[in-house]
């Protein structure tokens, strides 16, 4: 199963990175009209970005949005071989590649993931009941593995995406945290199915 996987991983990745440039900002323009007006997203003060790369639909038109509206937005950081750490980012904010070239903020607050109110989450692939691929490294799932035993449902997780990324079924191992949404710029699956 974990070649077949890494295939799908391949496979999907290859998708999103042919889109066209045109395509790309159109869809992170999507996302934003998606996104902006829903109550999930009015109602947050704590909100996680990402910064896309290879392809990922690009939340950084919301992101200027969500600084616009004098939300507190954070970006996620690497911390040693396994960890995801939280630190905050302003338009002023300089970046720095990690090793695998996603641009990090070098310095600010950090801020304890439990503590966020909504997190977007990057992924390779999703169905249309959230369930979720990325990378294969599980930061995520580690990062907010806390949300698997805990009654409370935050942060909200929110995995932005494009259409040519939903896949008909995934596998679902223990350690994999849910997502409550997925958004494309043409619609929002709710788990539950709820679209």
């Amino acid at each position: 199963m974990a070649q077949d996987l890494d295939d799908l991983r391949n496979h999907l990745r290859r998708l999103r990175r042919d889109l066209s440039p045109e395509r790309q900002s159109s869809a992170a323009a999507g996302l934003l009209e998606r996104i902006r007006d829903e109550e999930f997203f009015r109602a947050a003060r704590r909100v996680a970005f990402y910064m896309a790369v290879a392809g990922e639909v690009s939340p950084s038109p919301l992101l200027r949005y969500a600084l616009d509206e004098k939300k507190s937005c954070f970006l996620p950081v690497v911390a040693g071989e396994h960890d995801l750490d939280f630190v905050s980012y302003e338009a002023a904010s300089s970046l720095v590649e990690n090793r695998w070239g996603i641009p990090e903020p070098e310095e600010g607050t950090h801020i304890e993931p439990r503590s966020l109110d909504l997190v977007f989450v990057p992924l390779v692939g999703f169905t249309r009941d959230c369930v979720r691929l990325g990378n294969g490294k599980a930061y995520y799932d580690r990062a907010f593995a806390f949300r698997l035993t805990s009654p409370e449902p935050r942060p909200l997780l929110v995995g932005l995406g494009h259409e040519c990324q939903l896949v008909e079924s995934l596998p679902v191992r223990e350690w994999d945290v849910p997502l409550d949404a997925v958004a494309t710029p043409e619609r929002i699956f709710y788990r539950g199915n709820r679209d």
